[in-house]
């Protein structure tokens, strides 16, 4: 029987080479997806929304490490769910219009992803909703809701949702709680001026 001789010190560097390489190529595999992520746009707006009203100061849309749509909504002041609920008539929410299809000024966005309060006014849940011609929004996925600041909500969902578009064109708005007249919604940018995102180039 011959006798297992002991690897070489030369041996055993090439092994550490060899793993150190395997591990550095499944951390650049990893990585590529956020790499290739296209920059967010991100759209800025003045204090300018009627008193007692939620004012979006900053709305950006763009893609998370996931993958997914994902809308940061900035207002100017700190704010909880309770404050879109309404003494009387609709509560107040925080949405984004997307433009998949048709043009913004054309036609109505052809997507709507929404914050509202929860009926315990102390949480707010996501949606996305599809306009379909003739008959009033429909639902058709819920979206992640999140918080990075007491002014700042952020909203995650599938590109799916919004029929997997190469490019939207949105606007944020904001609506004032019990109030449904257009005067009570603060948008960014201003109506009826939108915003560009591409998804994907091509």
């Amino acid at each position: 029987m011959i006798p297992r001789m002991p690897a070489s010190r030369a041996s055993r560097r090439g092994r550490r080479a060899l793993a150190a390489g395997c591990v550095a190529a499944l951390a650049l595999a990893a990585a590529s997806p956020a790499a290739d992520a296209p920059s967010p746009t991100v759209v800025k707006d003045a204090k300018d929304a009627r008193p007692g009203a939620p004012d979006i100061t900053r709305a950006q849309l763009g893609l998370s490490s996931d993958r997914r749509i994902r809308v940061a909504l900035t207002l100017s002041t700190g704010w909880v769910a309770r404050d879109l609920i309404a003494n009387q008539g609709p509560p107040g929410s925080l949405c984004v219009r997307m433009w998949t299809v048709t043009k913004p000024g054309a036609a109505p966005p052809d997507y709507l992803a929404c914050i509202t309060p929860r009926e315990d006014a102390e949480t707010t849940h996501g949606s996305v909703m599809k306009t379909i011609p003739g008959e009033a929004f429909q639902k058709v996925a819920s979206a992640i809701v999140g918080r990075t600041s007491d002014r700042t909500v952020t909203l995650r969902f599938s590109q799916t949702a919004v029929g997997k578009p190469k490019t939207i064109r949105f606007a944020a708005e904001a609506t004032k709680p019990g109030c449904a007249r257009v005067s009570c919604v603060d948008t960014a940018p201003d109506a009826p001026k939108t915003a560009t995102f591409r998804v994907r180039a091509g």
